[in-house]
């Protein structure tokens, strides 16, 4: 029972770190802004719709992934800038993580094909390697048409693939504060 609590907490911990890691390189003083869109004005989107989005962009990665996705959480979070400063105005994203069960021998087969198939259908590639042991790597991508940040990642005990997701930023709707959730 220890061993599958410290197992649980472990992987937690994991796709916790990836998340964190994507949110902050991916959220920005523009407000996280895509660069051919930093001169527009931040969108005003309900957490439903854009957690509508981002659990679609997951599944994506999951279908790709030929796997079921597991240990799903979400989290809204207030945008930063590149100082670490917080915005006045509750702009906010939704960051999530999952698991996905591939045994470690198909791992960076699977990463591959995940890549492939996400520029095929016009996602940009953002970051692509293998780490220097030879047995894992990780993924990332953006969607141009939503902004959305994928990562797709082995895990340091090789047990499955850590996904993260994060939204673009957005201003609260009247009545929602997810800055502040």
């Amino acid at each position: 029972m220890t061993v599958t609590r410290d197992i649980a907490s472990s992987v937690r911990r994991s796709v916790a770190t990836i998340a964190l890691a994507t949110m902050l390189t991916a959220c920005t003083a523009d407000g996280g802004a895509s660069p051919e869109s930093k001169d527009e004005p931040l969108q005003t989107k309900p957490v439903a719709e854009v957690l509508q989005l981002v659990q679609s962009q997951a599944q994506v990665v999951a279908d790709l992934a030929e796997r079921s996705l597991i240990n799903w959480s979400t989290n809204t979070v207030p945008c930063e800038g590149r100082g670490g400063e917080t915005a006045d105005d509750g702009r906010w994203y939704l960051g999530a993580s999952a698991n996905l069960q591939v045994a470690p021998a198909d791992q960076l087969t699977t990463l591959t094909r995940v890549r492939e198939q996400l520029r095929e259908q016009g996602y940009e590639i953002t970051g692509d390697r293998t780490f220097d042991d030879g047995t894992g790597g990780s993924l990332s991508a953006r969607d141009p048409g939503t902004a959305i940040a994928l990562t797709l990642t082995t895990t340091k005990n090789s047990d499955h693939l850590a996904v993260g997701v994060l939204s673009d930023c957005y201003l609260p709707v009247d009545g929602e504060d997810p800055a502040n959730a």
